[in-house]
């Protein structure tokens, strides 16, 4: 199958695309490669995993308009030709959904949600906290694997290895393509992509003896994003990585 993947050079997108090869032809939308995702076109594509996208709830909220026209514009102009050449879409929403007043970014995905086609055809993959090789320097867990953590929170987080979230996205996306074949396909317009398992931050500093203090967290945070994925158990998916076993391996000693 011909599939095309936008931000197929980020995070999740390399590690998928890398999933999928060499069993599936994939069609790169990528700005690293002058492809951005500004100037989508479906082409010969069978299948659109629109994955491309500007991230860090936190930075959101000095850069609104950025994240409107970087989120919003392009996904909605996706989600039109798409819907217009029956060509089904999974595209990339966040578990900021549930709090998504809370910050611009999670404004974008919300909106994202809304102006997806009725219908099993356009899929939202709500995402929650993403960890694994290639994650942005910002992103909590690679900071504690590389001790550069300054301080912890009590928020609650799912934290779900990259290979997992991969994982689901094939397990939804086979789905997908037995629509036309089997209609009756149990498939939801979202799904909430995490481990179903929450874990205080401030309790993976005790676990490895970091010794960090701990704040209070970004108001424009959701103070627990675990999420409910009976759903996506409903499908033959489970999550297979647990974070502190990750840490575990990780992490450098002091």
């Amino acid at each position: 199958m011909k599939i095309a993947i936008t931000g197929s050079r980020g995070f999740i997108g390399s590690h998928l695309k890398r999933k999928l090869e060499p069993e599936h032809e994939i069609i790169e939308w990528d700005k690293d490669i002058g492809k951005d995702i500004k100037d989508f076109r479906i082409g010969e594509a069978q299948l659109v995993i629109h994955l491309a996208a500007i991230a860090d709830v936190r930075r959101s909220i000095q850069y609104p308009e950025e994240y409107w026209e970087n989120n919003v514009v392009p996904t909605t102009e996706i989600q039109r030709q798409c819907n217009n050449l029956n060509i089904p879409l999974l595209f990339a929403s966040s578990s900021c959904v549930h709090n998504w007043w809370l910050s611009p970014y999670g404004t974008t995905k919300k909106v994202n949600e809304e102006t997806a086609y009725p219908g099993r055809e356009q899929i939202a993959l709500r995402f929650t906290t993403v960890y694994g090789e290639g994650a942005r320097e910002s992103m909590l867990i690679g900071k504690l694997a590389r001790n550069e953590a300054k301080y912890l929170t009590d928020h609650i987080r799912d934290f779900i290895h990259v290979d997992d979230v991969v994982n689901a996205i094939v397990t939804i996306m086979d789905k997908t393509e037995n629509l036309h074949e089997y209609p009756q396909a149990p498939l939801k317009s979202s799904y909430n992509i995490g481990t179903g398992r929450g874990v205080k931050v401030s309790d993976l500093g005790e676990i490895f003896d970091l010794n960090l203090p701990i704040r209070d967290g970004n108001s424009c945070e959701a103070v627990n994003n675990t999420a409910d994925n009976q759903d996506l158990l409903d499908l033959g998916w489970k999550p297979t990585m647990k974070v502190e076993d990750y840490l575990a391996l990780k992490i450098i000693p002091h």
